[in-house]
């Protein structure tokens, strides 16, 4: 067996799971979209409120100040979630399209966050938790946001169980002057050669 002083690891995928590939990451970018509306939804409640309470404080008493500071400050955390979810898969989406079949970690991340998304929402709908307490608003937006999620978790799976790593020198001449799609071209055949067999 030859060794390499200077390796690096190839994806190597069907052209099913290359096309698959871009579909996950259209999906992670659609999934940070709707986040990103919902956080857009919850600011402008915040200000909503902001100003419906500056024109009525005088009528307001204590409890009903108490009880609308309470879901300020549960709108507020809400809308951070949102962002910093949005934003997570803003990179994993660009984490994939750039890497596309250079490394299995964003798709494993991608199917495991996305499986705890789904689960914390079932969880935050079914058990009082505190300081968010039992939601019940089931919205379209929620709705499809899981539906994306599990597609992304579903493909970025497959991806991950039916490609195969491939090493290849960077040193060696036909690495250095062959594009990533030859490489994978090229190990593909060895593969297919293989099990044949």
């Amino acid at each position: 067996m030859k060794k390499y002083n200077n390796t690096k690891t190839v994806l190597a995928v069907s052209n099913k799971s290359a096309i698959l590939v871009y579909v996950v990451a259209a999906l992670v970018i659609s999934t940070a979209t709707i986040y990103f509306i919902a956080a857009s939804q919850d600011y402008s409640q915040l200000s909503q409120s902001a100003s419906t309470s500056s024109s009525s404080s005088s009528s307001n008493s204590n409890s009903n100040e108490s009880k609308d500071a309470g879901d300020t400050i549960a709108t507020v955390n809400e809308m951070i979630f949102f962002i910093v979810v949005g934003i997570a898969y803003i990179a994993a989406g660009i984490w994939m399209a750039e890497n596309k079949y250079y490394s299995k970690i964003p798709y494993v991340i991608a199917a495991i966050g996305s499986i705890a998304l789904i689960a914390f929402y079932i969880i935050t709908r079914t058990i009082n938790i505190p300081s968010i307490g039992i939601q019940e608003d089931v919205g379209t937006i929620d709705i499809i946001s899981k539906v994306l999620q599990a597609a992304i978790a579903g493909i970025s799976i497959y991806i991950v169980r039916t490609s195969t790593i491939v090493w290849r020198s960077a040193t060696t001449t036909r690495a250095a002057a062959a594009s990533p799609v030859e490489i994978l071209e090229h190990e593909m055949r060895k593969i297919r050669a293989r099990n044949k067999i």
